[in-house]
């Protein structure tokens, strides 16, 4: 995980500083805002929210173009790859200068015991293939880089194919140009935008001209990817089987790759709730991992003084307690730490405006109230259930696990199971009367349409909705988070061989309607019986992070944050 500032100014404009002082950057507030009077209050601003990201490492570099112009990038490095390598990455005759981050999982990287650093691995290979494009091409992971090609004065920039890190940029009429891991907080964050995933961007020093290309421009940048309605025939058996084995496979290569420079009690911790989603990637964890491994469990509850429900009679915490007793019965040869998050009213509030802040664009009293959960559990900070007991503890892991992406893929919306709403009760309510269902295969195969463009706009749109919003709040405390679900192996193998009715099922004879089935399917093929048939809860309730003040009952989660 690290942290990307690029500033780029065309000929004629004059570059505000030639060095900066490290030690007093890394000492400012994130929550500092900056006067939009000083020369290039922007910069400044997004400094010290670049630090939190990485605290390992951080630098400052700056050059002037030989035609006029110039660039600066500020760089902080989390450093979970061996070997430890710092940005901005240059040598002194290259022409490319690298900013990179996330993580990448090419068989190459980590093959046979031997592991390679990522960001290493672009460099060499943007000296060894002289073409960006080429390179950004064979990239497979979860990640956001910035580009600087010397010799032809140009930036590029983007993320990979899903949008699983924040990058936003800013080209001002001048043709200068920002590209950040966030967005500043002064009044300036207007002028932002946040990068699409499957995009390359290009600035150009010579026309100042900023161009957007996607694989319809440009072959070897990567098609988004297709969910399909017909699939090849398959046993639900062997589907569940795949499943199993892709993300046992997207899991493996997310936490063998954990080369911290600190060490730290756990190498990850999982983000629980209890649901289906993390605690099939807990099991299958213990399934695979060295006996004697240990795994926090992360799991955040409010005080909601709204509803008067203390953390520890959340819905999220009893399923998490009861699915964390069931994990340690069932795999006594791992350890599983499961940390208690209680978060108070008064915290909440103190921590309020730098969430605000962190998230923006996006501002809807839902992306507050899911994003302020997931802040509080990132930062690891509660209490460990040491039996009947608890005992203070901090979780200090570097990565994080997700099970965000499951209900994307596999249908387990609210809104993808509303589409069969209509037919289920007509159903239902026909063998009530003992009379035949008035449901023609016609209408199934419309439904099904639905679903499918439903399960398409998830893709499409979850760098937008979740990953960039979740990504700035998680990683202001210097922690990554890994996505299994949204493997490339994973979504391929969803997208193209698992048939919808696995994923949203309706049940033509009951009328029953099942999200997620082939999860649920995995779930029992793992005996995990315990949470077969638990039902999808959004964190924000789960957590009762939603609707946290008094008089914001009647609020809609799609209002603006008040």
């Amino acid at each position: 995980m690290c942290g990307i500032l690029c500033h780029v100014v065309p000929s004629g404009t004059n570059l505000p500083r030639g060095g900066m002082d490290i030690a007093a950057a890394m000492e400012r507030d994130i929550e500092g805002k900056s006067s939009c009077t000083n020369e290039d209050h922007v910069f400044d601003d997004l400094v010290p929210k670049i630090v939190a990201r990485g605290s390992n490492y951080c630098s400052f570099k700056s050059e002037a173009f030989s035609q006029g112009g110039g660039f600066e990038m500020f760089s902080s490095v989390l450093s979970l790859r061996a070997p430890f390598t710092p940005q901005p990455r240059t040598e002194e005759f290259s022409r490319w200068i690298v900013q990179f981050n996330g993580e990448l999982y090419n068989d190459e990287l980590d093959h046979d015991g031997e592991h390679y650093n990522d960001t290493e691995y672009i460099f060499e290979s943007l000296e060894r293939l002289g073409d960006v494009f080429k390179v950004v091409e064979k990239l497979e992971g979860e990640f956001a880089y910035c580009i600087l090609d010397k010799l032809e004065q140009k930036v590029y920039f983007g993320k990979d194919i899903l949008g699983k890190k924040a990058l936003a940029y800013s080209v001002k009429a001048n043709g200068e140009l920002y590209v950040s891991s966030v967005h500043p907080t002064c009044q300036c964050r207007s002028n932002f935008e946040e990068c699409v995933n499957a995009k390359v961007y290009v600035w150009d020093r010579q026309s100042a001209h900023l161009e957007v290309l996607a694989h319809t421009d440009h072959p070897e940048i990567p098609k988004p990817f297709l969910v399909k309605e017909d699939v090849p025939d398959m046993l639900s058996d062997d589907v569940v089987k795949a499943v199993h084995k892709k993300l046992s496979h997207a899991i493996k290569k997310r936490i063998e790759t954990i080369f911290a420079l600190d060490e730290t009690n756990s190498a990850f911790a999982i983000l629980y709730s209890g649901g289906i989603d993390c605690t099939l990637i807990a099991a299958i964890i213990a399934e695979t991992c060295p006996p004697g491994t240990q795994i926090d469990l992360l799991n955040v509850s409010f005080f909601n003084p709204r509803t008067g429900v203390e953390p520890g009679s959340t819905p999220d915490r009893l399923l998490a307690l009861k699915g964390w007793s069931e994990l340690q019965r069932r795999y006594p040869a791992t350890t599983f730490n499961f940390v208690e998050e209680d978060v108070s009213y008064e915290e909440y509030l103190a921590h309020k405006e730098k969430v605000v802040n962190l998230i923006y664009p996006n501002n809807t009293e839902m992306d507050l109230s899911i994003a302020i959960a997931l802040y509080f559990a990132a930062r690891g900070k509660g209490k460990r259930v040491v039996g009947e007991s608890r005992e203070p503890y901090c979780s200090d892991c570097k990565v994080l696990i997700s099970g965000l992406g499951a209900d994307e893929l596999f249908g387990g919306y609210t809104r993808h199971e509303r589409i069969y709403t209509g037919v289920s009760q007509r159903t239902k309510k026909a063998l009530k009367q003992d009379t035949e269902p008035e449901v023609s295969q016609t209408e199934l195969q419309s439904l099904k349409k639905d679903l499918r463009e439903e399960l398409q706009g998830e893709l499409d749109n979850i760098y937008r909705r979740n990953l960039t919003r979740d990504d700035k709040v998680m990683s202001c405390w210097s922690k990554e988070v890994r996505f299994p679900f949204l493997d490339t192996g994973v979504i391929s193998l969803a997208c193209d061989h698992v048939s919808l009715d696995l994923k949203l099922n309706f049940n033509e004879d009951t009328g029953e309607i099942t999200r997620k089935l082939v999860l649920r399917l995995l779930a029992a093929r793992l005996e995990l019986d315990w949470v077969v048939n638990e039902p999808k809860r959004a964190i924000q309730f789960g957590a009762r992070s939603a609707k946290m003040e008094k008089g914001t009952g009647r609020m809609k989660g799609t209002d603006r944050i008040s």
